[in-house]
């Protein structure tokens, strides 16, 4: 009796077993299997918007995951009299962007990203604060009639006139009057742009001319969007923002964009809220000459308190900037930036101004680039600081 359920056992174990253990082996014809070692494929390279979504097994679905990391050392001179500003040199990661670029067909794309270096501080001026992740990206377009189409969901506008993705910007950081003054390098101040919102906006993008033959090529894009904060779950009142921007695609990844904003703003805690009335201006170009690149942006805001009558307060932000490119295996690039920011004309200290050089050197072959900056920072007399830093920065992209 024994031997006969023996038996059976081994018996039902080389049916389960054997034929998993051939199918692990290598393939007869020669062909090896999926689980086979196999020659690593080329890297494709780096792309920050791919243009080529991968396709899966579902019929007309496509998808392509996108994504970097951007990790800098940053020193800033210690401020004798004010005790926020330096005093903590030190790593920090700018980036940890991770999102996926979709389409359903040809009239649908989506597009969601997350960050996990969201800089996350109880009150302005603190000197430490914890990172965190935050949504960035969570839209879909609809295209309704050529190449004019419909976004809804969370997204930035044109109002920003840096329309430079993170990955191919020249400096490590953004310009002065998109991202303000940072926490430990000075006043924190915000930025003048709204950043991104809920909303929904009929866009027309007729793409980058990549071969430098077309003509200008000319988009719009018309906006409403919640007029609350970046992170708000909401709006904060019954009035929406609205935009329009107008731009030119020019050849060599050249281009010029305008836009227009206004805002009915509500601020403070109930039952003190009061109304603000922001209107909101904005310019940028960048155009490429040869291996020289030329860009500028401005932007300026008007608020007024119609429902306390406060004196008009204006601020204004604007950047120049000019690089010097040296193409190769390793591409290089060197340059200068001037940025200014006044944040409010009802405070007659608080202009600042900044000059900055640096340097960007691609490395293609492991998808990462390297960026040097030194920044020279000027504030007016009366708050006058000393903040100047220098930052080292490395970034990898998917």
């Amino acid at each position: 009796m024994h031997h006969r359920v023996r038996g059976a056992v081994l018996g039902t174990i080389a049916v389960l077993f054997v034929p998993r253990v051939a199918a692990a082996q290598e393939d007869p014809t020669g062909t090896a299997s999926p689980t086979a070692d196999a020659a690593p494929t080329a890297v494709p390279a780096a792309s920050a918007s791919p243009e080529t979504p991968m396709t899966i097994s579902e019929p007309g679905f496509s998808w392509h995951p996108f994504g970097f990391l951007r990790l800098q050392y940053r020193v800033v001179r210690n401020d004798p009299n004010v005790a926020f500003v330096g005093r903590d040199d030190g790593f920090e990661l700018q980036n940890a962007r991770l999102g996926v670029h979709g389409a359903l067909g040809r009239r649908v794309k989506y597009t969601f990203a997350i960050d996990g270096a969201v800089d996350e501080r109880q009150q302005i001026n603190v000197p430490e604060g914890k990172l965190r992740v935050g949504l960035r990206d969570a839209y879909g377009d609809v295209a309704v009639s050529g190449s004019i189409a419909v976004r809804a969901g969370f997204f930035e506008t044109l109002v920003d006139p840096d329309l430079d993705d993170d990955t191919q910007r020249e400096f490590v950081d953004r310009p002065i009057e998109s991202r303000g003054v940072r926490a430990t390098e000075g006043y924190q101040t915000p930025g003048l742009p709204p950043g991104r919102s809920l909303g929904a906006a009929l866009r027309l993008d007729p793409g980058p001319d990549m071969t430098g033959t077309d003509g200008p090529r000319i988009g719009f894009e018309l906006a409403v969007q919640n007029g609350a904060d970046e992170y708000a779950s909401n709006n904060d009142n019954d009035t929406p923002a609205a935009s329009a921007s107008v731009f030119v695609r020019l050849p060599k990844r050249s281009w010029v964009v305008a836009s227009a904003r206004f805002n009915r703003r509500t601020d403070g805690e109930l039952p003190f809220r009061r109304d603000e009335d922001d209107l909101q201006a904005s310019f940028g170009a960048r155009v490429a000459a040869g291996p020289v690149g030329f860009g500028a942006g401005a932007v300026v805001v008007r608020t007024t308190f119609p429902s306390t009558g406060g004196p008009v307060e204006n601020a204004y932000g604007a950047h120049a900037q000019i690089l010097i490119r040296v193409e190769g295996r390793q591409p290089l690039a060197f340059g200068y930036r001037f940025g200014i920011l006044d944040p409010s004309s009802l405070f007659l200290t608080d202009r600042v101004m900044e000059h900055t050089v640096g340097a960007v050197l691609g490395v293609p072959a492991l998808h990462m680039r390297l960026q040097l900056q030194v920044t020279h920072v000027a504030e007016q007399g009366a708050r006058n600081l000393t903040n100047d830093r220098a930052q080292i920065a490395a970034e990898l992209s998917l």
